[in-house]
Parts: C-alpha cells; sequence; structure tokens
C-alpha cells in the first residue's frame, strides 16, 4: 500500500514511523504508558525492557495491559491514517477500556477481578 507519508501521524516531530517508534518511542505512545503507570527504560534491550517493565508494574494483568494498550495505540493510528481522525488521547483511552472490558468477559474470576480494578483507578 502506498501512503503519501510514511511517517508518525501520532506526533508532530516528522519521525519515520516504525513499530519501535510507534509503540515507544513516539511522544503520543509515551503518554499512553504514562498514564498506564508503565514505565520503560530505553537504556536496556528491548526483552529486558519489558521484562523489567512487567517487574515494575506488579499486576498479574501485565501482558494483557501490555498487548491492549499496544493494539489500542495501533486502532489510533489506523484511525487518523484510513479514517481521517484527529491525534486523540481520549479516543485512544475509550479504545483501550473498551477492549479490556471485552477481555473480561473471556477470563477467569481471578483476573476479571483484576482488570475491573485497574480499569476502576483509572
Amino acid at each position: 500500500m502506498h501512503l503519501d507519508s510514511y511517517h508518525c501521524v501520532q506526533c508532530v516531530e516528522g519521525v519515520q514511523e516504525t513499530s519501535w517508534h510507534l509503540s515507544f518511542e513516539c511522544p503520543f505512545s509515551q503518554a499512553c504508558w504514562l498514564f498506564l503507570g508503565i514505565n520503560w527504560n530505553f537504556h536496556m534491550e528491548s526483552l529486558h525492557m519489558i521484562t523489567q517493565a512487567r517487574l515494575d508494574f506488579g499486576n498479574v494483568i501485565f501482558r494483557k495491559v501490555f498487548i491492549l494498550a499496544c493494539w489500542s495505540i495501533w486502532c489510533h493510528r489506523n484511525n487518523i491514517i484510513f479514517y481521517n481522525g484527529e491525534r486523540s488521547f481520549a479516543f485512544w483511552r475509550r479504545i483501550f477500556e473498551k477492549e479490556m472490558k471485552l477481555v473480561t468477559l473471556r477470563v477467569n474470576l481471578v483476573f476479571r477481578d483484576k482488570i475491573s480494578s485497574f480499569l476502576s483507578s483509572l
């Protein structure tokens, strides 16, 4: 697919979009991670960085939060590119919370309670 530009649509820095930039380096995604209480140490290799963030997060739902936050960032990006949407933290948050609530329909009671508690703390 050809796009007019391959720059990140979620930030104003004019950086070429890569999966790493989109997920971690973009100021928009960094705001999302900060909101969720996930801090990345960019001085580590990627696997160690994610492992350390999981330990620091201290909740068994880290993997679900991590995956759905990335998915929500991706959906937000696609909304901007394909539907002429605007950069909106509130829109990203709605996507994330909706997806997390859907997960509660498929997980066991322990995870359901932890997810519900996490969402109510946001």
